[in-house]
């Protein structure tokens, strides 16, 4: 008889983001102004687990609902006991507030630890059930991490289970597939991609609820060692608003019109899709500047401004060092009306000013994700902009593949700008196993102390970055889109790892740093970061790291793995994409088929098709076809989405295209929002008209 634990959390209805939600001076979100609703995914963890118990044969264990945060997060509670949920627990306390991902999954994992002792007769059967991610956060960090803290196997992107031979049997998303797998021993803890059979709340449920007391607990009672703001490894520079979409958003109605946009699009060499930003100088080392009172290179604009005017209020009093400002001299500047400090805000620009040395030491290291035989192409994009910051920060580049006889691959990762090749070969590297994993990476970073480990926001490195970094006791920033070498000089932070991720379902954007840790670590959006071309005469060397593993380091059964078959060619210049919005698929098949023929045949281009995550998992395409975060990131010239709704997995993978063209029913779709042209209508209607103007024009 198994028990399960599911954590909940209340987040902010991220669809009632407006400009009002925004501090006009500080720019920070105010959560305050925003409604709030259980995170759709934990939702689907509930139901994932009344799903579990169903299976059980014994089918008397219990689920037990727990969330952190304030006294009114017990909404969500009562929203899980009107939902089937036997009790509720509910983790409050002041001192828990302002907490990044490891002080949340230390105090909910302790929590854990206080449910099972004191709830569930200390018993060992028992799972941890909770969503993939938050929308509040994005990170799928948190999970991961209390399956490290309490030393249990992790199941991510869960989206089925089934009872075989006398347990359940998990079907998870993989980089490029599915697998079905089970834990090699319980508990565990499972994470929810997906599970679209939601539970409802009855009248009779809704009114048990009310009249439930819950459990609560402060962090006297369960005695965590990562707590709130101190016990983060991360803190938020800022918090902004996304940039305005550089898309058009244009309606077309004429499928004619629709036609010849998409062949001056593509005839045209002006792409519209996002880029980097050029604007930035490259990072210089404090001791490298020609002005010891250069302060560019601040993590803000407005530290940097205050630098700059410090710095011109020193030279016009003649003062060559900022160690030479007596409190005579300060007195002087305070006394300015037009520098508008305070004595503690001058002393701290002064000590900023004298900061020269980096607060980190070591290399920049990218982990190589692959199949066995080939590079996942997201690690290539990470050395380059590995690459990048190594560079400026006048240190090398190492790269570290783990898995079975991987060598051969370490020269591609040279070409590609690596210096050192970190190389672990096991049998019991392949495949992947993220307990065995986490076990080889953690130990080589913890020998060789990177400064900066980078990792993709795959499946994968999702999984694998936290439990590496939780065990090692570092920071984590997940999913990023921008990655600078800046400074924080008014803390003593130089030559820091500042780190841009979208939040909020990307709503907001925040620029996040490391702190009280050896090594900064991110993951990064695949699609993001640019490959640089290869260089065959480039040289660099192969470092062997020897582990020990025995099967007793692995966490997981695989039963069955499957992946997309076939070849594809995603660097084809238009890539045809359809979603669950075609209705079946001998449509989907004729769709795609005759619309890649007639542009390949009017524009003379390489055209391939793709399909959504739903497409695929509708039996619609093989899977090797799957565009988006769980699938290949793509970047074509022209990318035409038919029936696909846009969600911001979908999105984040096609972000780099240059021109978006969509073709849905629903006029409300969200990729209407998100791409250059789209016309309103059925996709089997749309595209034969299509077809035939491209044919007669």
């Amino acid at each position: 008889m198994s028990h399960y634990i599911v954590l909940v959390k209340q987040v902010p209805d991220v669809t009632q983001i407006t400009d009002n939600a925004f501090d006009p001076e500080t720019g920070n979100l105010m959560r305050g102004r925003l409604a709030t609703v259980i995170n759709e995914l934990d939702a689907q963890a509930l139901a994932f687990a009344d799903r579990m118990r169903q299976l059980d044969a014994t089918s008397d264990g219990k689920v037990i609902a727990l969330t952190m945060g304030p006294p009114m997060a017990e909404e969500v509670l009562r929203y899980s006991l009107a939902r089937r949920a036997d009790m509720a627990v509910l983790l409050t306390d002041r001192s828990l507030g302002g907490a990044d991902t490891v002080a949340t999954a230390n105090p909910l994992a302790y929590a854990v630890r206080k449910i099972v002792k004191d709830l569930l007769g200390d018993t060992k059967d028992y799972f941890v059930v909770s969503g993939m991610q938050s929308v509040d956060g994005d990170t799928a960090q948190v999970p991961a991490q209390i399956a490290e803290e309490l030393a249990l196997p992790c199941i991510a992107y869960a989206t089925d289970v089934e009872r075989k031979n006398g347990h359940l049997e998990f079907t998870r998303i993989i980089s490029g597939g599915s697998q079905i797998v089970t834990p090699k021993e319980l508990p565990a803890v499972i994470t929810v991609a997906k599970y679209e059979y939601p539970l409802f709340a009855t009248f009779a449920g809704g009114r048990r609820a009310n009249d439930m007391k819950l459990v609560v607990w402060g962090t006297d009672d369960v005695k965590p060692t990562q707590i709130g703001v101190k016990g983060s490894k991360t803190r938020v520079i800022r918090v902004f608003p996304p940039p305005h979409t550089s898309r058009k958003c244009r309606a077309i109605e004429d499928v004619g019109e629709f036609a010849q946009l998409f062949i001056d699009s593509y005839k045209s060499n002006q792409g519209n899709g996002e880029a980097d930003d050029k604007t930035k100088a490259n990072y210089v080392l404090p001791r490298k500047r020609a002005d010891k009172f250069d302060r560019h290179y601040e993590g803000t604009k407005k530290e940097s401004e205050a630098f700059i005017n410090l710095a011109e209020k020193l030279e016009a009093l003649g003062i060559k060092d900022a160690a030479d400002v007596n409190d005579a001299i300060k007195e002087n500047i305070l006394a300015d009306i037009d520098t508008k400090l305070n004595k503690r805000t001058l002393d701290n620009l002064l000590s900023g000013m004298q900061a020269v040395k980096p607060s980190y030491s070591g290399e920049v290291w990218v982990i190589a994700e692959h199949n066995g035989s080939e590079m996942h192409p997201a690690t290539f994009e990470l050395i380059g902009k590995a690459r990048d910051l190594a560079d400026s920060l006048e240190t090398k580049v190492g790269v570290v593949i783990a898995g079975e006889k991987v060598e051969p691959m370490a020269a591609a990762l040279i070409e590609a700008g690596a210096d050192n090749i970190y190389v672990i070969e096991d049998d019991l590297l392949e495949p992947f196993d993220p307990a065995a994993h986490r076990t080889v990476v953690a130990e080589v970073v913890k020998k060789y102390g990177p400064q900066i480990a980078l990792y993709a926001a795959t499946p994968r490195g999702r999984v694998l970055a936290p439990m590496v970094s939780y065990r090692l006791g570092c920071g984590l920033t997940a999913d990023c889109t921008s990655l600078d070498i800046r400074d924080s000089s008014r803390k003593g932070d130089i030559a820091v790892l500042m780190q841009t991720r979208p939040a909020l379902g990307g709503n907001v954007m925040a620029t996040i740093c490391t702190k009280d840790s050896n090594c900064q670590m991110a993951t990064a959006r695949p699609g993001v970061m640019k490959r640089l071309p290869p260089d065959k005469s480039r040289k660099g060397s192969i470092i062997r790291h020897e582990v020990k593993l025995t099967k007793d380091d692995l966490s997981m059964n695989i039963i069955k793995t499957e992946v997309g078959l076939g070849t594809v060619n995603f660097d084809a210049d238009i890539i045809v994409s359809g979603g669950k919005g075609i209705s079946s698929k001998d449509s989907f098949e004729k769709c795609t088929s005759d619309l890649c023929k007639a542009l390949a045949d009017k524009l003379d281009a390489e055209v391939e098709y793709g399909a959504s995550r739903a497409a695929v998992e509708q039996g619609y395409v093989e899977r090797v076809h799957q565009v988006g975060q769980t699938g290949t990131a793509v970047g074509p010239r022209i990318y035409l989405a038919m029936g696909i709704s846009g969600a911001i997995q979908h999105m984040i993978g096609v972000a780099n295209s240059e021109t978006i063209f969509a073709i849905n029913s629903d006029p409300n779709a969200p990729i209407l929002k998100q791409c250059d042209y789209y016309i309103v209508g059925n996709v089997e209607d749309i595209v034969p008209q299509l077809v035939e103007t491209l044919g007669a024009k």
